[in-house]
């Protein structure tokens, strides 16, 4: 179940994008590229089990299924590196082509301490996080980037505007549960992505006015990564912790796998807005 769950929903929205003309028909190939991997794998699996349950060997069963736990957890399959999955290296934990891990932060703006992996509903977006120790010293990196992203001079910005005109003729029913996810949060900056900021910096040395006009329109996604208790915070653990001078840029799916991690220096915001552009590009019409 699990492994069907995620067929659907690495399909689902490359379909979508695809419909709508947002995306270039190459992104449709991927699915079989990602997915038939997974498929092989589950089936690998499966005859190993059988044989082992149909021999009566307990230990070959139990030696299976602690080699497999990832992958039938679902939280271990990952995707080789291809236009949505670019390779970087990174001093934490996660990877491009892998599902984000689980950590704790606090939304800034009613101070719950979240589940961050899980906060941002699926609504066929891409998040754009951005990592830093401080949004004061960081504050022109941020503006420069936030400000490419929404203009008609990025392929994200040109798409969102696509985006907002197919979803105008062509919008999903409201389900229910728009009562408890609240999607407006999420796509007051674009249909197509969601921005969200993560600080290491304390509570009252920062304000909502004090961010780029983009975060702060996605004030529901500015996070404070000041969870007591954990054994690592968010920021160490999913990239090894985030210097001064130094903003950290992960491109995550709408399938919640991850596409891309950058580290960048404070003065390196033009590489970022290039880099941006050029991953987007690779899949997006714009």
């Amino acid at each position: 179940m699990n492994t069907s769950m995620h067929d659907t929903f690495n399909l689902s929205w490359k379909l979508n994008l695809a419909v709508r003309g947002l995306a270039l028909p190459s992104l449709i190939s991927t699915y079989t590229q990602e997915r038939r991997k997974i498929a092989q794998d589950l089936i690998n699996f499966d005859f190993e089990h059988a044989n082992a349950f149909a021999n009566g060997d307990p230990k070959a069963l139990a030696k299976n299924f602690e080699d497999n736990i990832a992958f039938i957890s679902g939280v271990g399959a990952w995707y080789a590196p291809n236009v949505l999955n670019i390779e970087s290296s990174n001093k934490g934990s996660l990877r491009p082509g892998a599902l984000l891990l689980p950590a704790k932060v606090t939304r800034y703006i009613d101070a719950n301490p979240i589940d961050i992996q899980l906060d941002i509903p699926m609504l066929g977006q891409f998040r754009i996080y951005f990592f830093t120790a401080n949004p004061h010293t960081s504050s022109s990196f941020l503006s420069t980037v936030s400000s490419q992203l929404t203009s008609t001079n990025s392929v994200l910005g040109r798409a969102s505007i696509a985006a907002e005109n197919s979803y105008a003729v062509v919008n999903t029913p409201a389900p229910e549960s728009d009562e408890f996810t609240q999607p407006q949060r999420y796509i007051a900056v674009s249909k197509l992505f969601t921005p969200a900021l993560v600080t290491t910096i304390r509570k009252s040395e920062v304000e909502i006015a004090d961010l780029p006009s983009m975060l702060q329109d996605s004030r529901w996604t500015f996070y404070l990564d000041d969870v007591p208790g954990q054994k690592q915070s968010c920021t160490e653990k999913w990239f090894g912790g985030v210097g001064e001078g130094e903003v950290v840029i992960m491109n995550v799916r709408p399938d919640g796998y991850v596409g891309s991690i950058r580290r960048w220096e404070n003065s390196q915001a033009a590489q970022a807005c290039e880099f941006l552009d050029t991953y987007y590009g690779g899949f997006l019409k714009g």
